[in-house]
């Protein structure tokens, strides 16, 4: 479309920005070079198939529109929505609005059936807990030596080992991590004492089938709210455990009374400044 329409109006092509990710959000790879070639003046006009695969963002999209002003730069929409070039120009937050809404709507219905099939106990995670693999929406026992990683975590908790200890003995040991074991593009090497708490803490091993723990706060919004305990969307005895229930509340007892109430940390130079780019929490050192 974009090279049959350069080609009637005699223009020529710098280059072509490719992304699937959602244009609610500000922080995407292909948007940001584009943005930063447009700065450096190396086209003088931007197209896209509809204004909303630049923003579906209110606030992101006045900033593209106070770029594109400052450096002299047209923008072009295939669906005649927006076209600088004729002055139309006024519509540009109006279209965002309406974009970021219809989005905002998608996601609610998207919670509400998410919501739905966690209660009729489907598993909507994208990866299984270590131990597990999904199959139409199930959890099922693994059939390799996945199940006895968790079965030795928790062992060797039990027998007075910290989370850090156990993660350098994994390590050690050269035991691939769950996210090398579910095959993430961006897979951590190395477990992490972190890591072996969220093992050493997850419910679904006793075979309760628990979800609905974090949600988005909004479309333009990358931090996840994070769920009361009582908010949980709970279904017990759902499917096979890994863990005893007995073992399982013994852990949660020791996890309990070897909690250690650390100092308030400092306030230091990345404070409110660094943030985490998958959970939007802040960092800490």
């Amino acid at each position: 479309m974009f090279q049959q329409y350069v080609a009637e109006k005699g223009w020529s092509i710098y280059d072509i920005y490719v992304e699937i990710q959602s244009g609610t959000k500000s922080k995407r790879r292909e948007l940001q070079r584009l943005i930063g070639d447009a700065k450096e003046k190396k086209f003088d006009m931007i197209m896209a198939k509809e204004l909303s695969r630049l923003a579906r963002n209110g606030r992101l999209s006045y900033e593209i529109r106070d770029m594109v002003i400052q450096n002299n730069i047209h923008i072009i929409t295939l669906d005649n929505a927006i076209n600088t070039i004729e002055g139309n120009v006024d519509n540009f937050g109006l279209f965002a609005w309406l974009y970021e809404q219809e989005s905002q709507r998608t996601s609610n219905r998207l919670k509400a059936a998410f919501k739905v099939n966690a209660q009729e106990g489907k598993f909507k995670g994208s990866i299984p807990p270590l131990g597990y693999r999904v199959e139409d929406g199930q959890l099922y026992v693994r059939n390799d030596s996945n199940p006895d990683i968790v079965k030795r975590i928790f062992r060797n908790f039990l027998q007075g080992k910290g989370y850090d200890a156990i993660a350098r003995e994994l390590n050690d040991e050269g035991i691939p991590t769950p996210s090398q074991i579910a095959g993430k593009v961006k897979s951590s090497d190395s477990w992490l004492g972190s890591g072996v708490r969220v093992i050493l803490t997850n419910q679904n091993y006793v075979g309760d089938m628990v979800q609905g723990k974090s949600t988005t706060k909004n479309v333009t919004i990358d931090s996840r709210k994070y769920m009361e305990t009582n908010e949980f969307i709970i279904v017990p005895n759902h499917h096979e455990a890994i863990i005893s229930r007995n073992e399982f509340e013994t852990v949660q007892q020791l996890i309990k009374s070897r909690h250690r109430k650390r100092p308030q940390p400092e306030v230091h130079l990345f404070t409110n400044t660094a943030f985490c780019a998958d959970c939007g929490r802040g960092m800490q050192y």
